[in-house]
């Protein structure tokens, strides 16, 4: 079955071409998207508001309830599961805006049935840009209302916004979430959208906004219109329409300030929180990494396995004024043979403290010269090597002028022979 009405599958070319020519971006509007009963269905089958399905994106409980599990809500919506998956559904679409190749997420990220209640709105915002498990490019929204009755004075008009940033310069093009109007727009870096908070009047507070929201993808997208990877971005409300210098607020206008302060300083907190997590996930992997290419930067050789990160040796050789470095013995191991070499640029000779296992000894080595040490062992298969090295003399490369390379440099390790 096609639950499509035949606005949609009727008028493909016109569709395109309203698609194609739409500001501030590309979008559509289509009345009586589906089948009139067919939509009824839907409508009739919309899961009840549920506060577990109602935690925001930093964890509170909010006024928009989620349901990405459309398979499960009612038969007729896995039908229409089952539909959007289809290459009849993908092909339809890719005719009316021209992206060939779209995808369905099974998992509805973000989507699924959205119902916002009294008190809810949505800040300008534009969406992620990558679907996390799989990493394909967000292209298309798709957004169907179910709502029989809605006058744009109660709020909750999807507003496409020009440029959010700028209030002055910003155009705005609302659309009524009436029933069975679909919605489609592309997801890129300019498609700023959100709603204006929902106000209705007490005798109509039963009612709340429901739609069902489909978010569609590729693997490829067009270099000039691919961004770096981020989340959702929001722009914060600005001051309210009509309030002007000199005049006394009200005390509406007064909450109304309050209550657009605090979901600015909401947001800034979870811009905050997220940076903290993104930095910390950035040391995290810098230190793996750091750790592993010094794990194979030193030149260890015999049967040990690193055990705990490297300290002060770089990947390509140079130690610096102090190296630590652990290894777990896979064998027996007598004698722990090293090959030093001290860099000519160094102002005097080298004087290397070695520490190992606890023992203490020492090396002198002059200018661009090499030495050999031997350190005795008495290690069996499953003890730990420690190894610490300490030098007196370091150089900067990048005090020559020709280096933008700031390390400290110490010496360079020739061989490590584990005997």
């Amino acid at each position: 079955m096609n639950p499509l009405s035949s606005n949609v599958t009727g008028q493909i070319p016109a569709l395109n071409a309203q698609f194609n020519g739409a500001q501030p971006f590309r979008h559509l509007v289509i009345d009586d998207f589906f089948q009139s009963d067919y939509g009824r269905q839907l409508q009739a089958d919309f899961p009840n508001f549920e506060e577990r399905f109602a935690l925001n994106e930093m964890g509170k409980l909010g006024g928009k309830a989620v349901r990405p599990d459309l398979p499960d809500l009612s038969p007729t919506y896995a039908e229409l599961d089952r539909y959007i998956q289809s290459e009849a559904f993908l092909r339809t679409i890719s005719e009316i805006t021209g992206i060939p190749d779209l995808l369905y997420d099974p998992d509805y990220v973000g989507g699924g049935t959205h119902e916002n209640v009294h008190g809810q709105g949505l800040s300008p915002h534009v969406d992620f840009n990558y679907l996390p498990k799989t990493q394909w490019h967000r292209r298309l929204n798709l957004i169907v209302y179910l709502n029989d009755e809605w006058d744009a004075e109660w709020g909750g008009c999807l507003d496409l916004h020009k440029n959010p940033w700028n209030h002055e310069l910003d155009e705005v093009h609302s659309v009524l979430p009436l029933f069975n109007r679909c919605v489609i727009f592309e997801t890129n870096e300019i498609s700023w959208h959100g709603f204006e908070r929902i106000n209705l009047p007490e005798a109509e507070r039963h009612r709340s906004r429901r739609s069902i929201a489909i978010y569609l993808y590729t693997r490829e997208r067009p270099a000039a219109e691919t961004a770096p990877s981020h989340g959702t971005i929001y722009v914060p409300p600005g001051l309210p329409s009509g309030l002007q210098s000199g005049e006394v607020l009200s005390h509406e206008d007064y909450l109304e300030l309050r209550r657009r302060f605090a979901q600015l300083k909401g947001q800034l907190k979870f811009l905050y929180d997220r940076e903290l997590e993104a930095s910390s996930q950035i040391a995290e992997m810098s230190a793996a990494i750091d750790d592993a290419r010094a794990a194979v930067a030193f030149p260890l050789q015999g049967r040990a396995l690193r055990e705990g990160p490297t300290k002060g040796y770089w990947p390509d050789g140079w130690a610096g004024p102090e190296v630590q470095l652990s290894y777990r013995l896979t064998a027996a191991a007598k004698q722990l043979k090293l090959d030093l070499w001290a860099p000519g640029k160094l102002k005097d000779k080298q004087r290397i403290e070695i520490e190992c296992n606890g023992a203490r000894s020492s090396v002198e080595i002059p200018a661009g010269e090499r030495s050999r040490i031997d350190l005795p062992l008495d290690l069996a298969g499953g003890d730990l090597l420690a190894l610490k090295l300490s030098c007196s003399e370091h150089f900067v490369p990048k005090d020559g002028g020709e280096s933008d390379d700031s390390r400290q440099l110490s010496f360079r390790v020739v061989e490590a022979l584990l005997a």
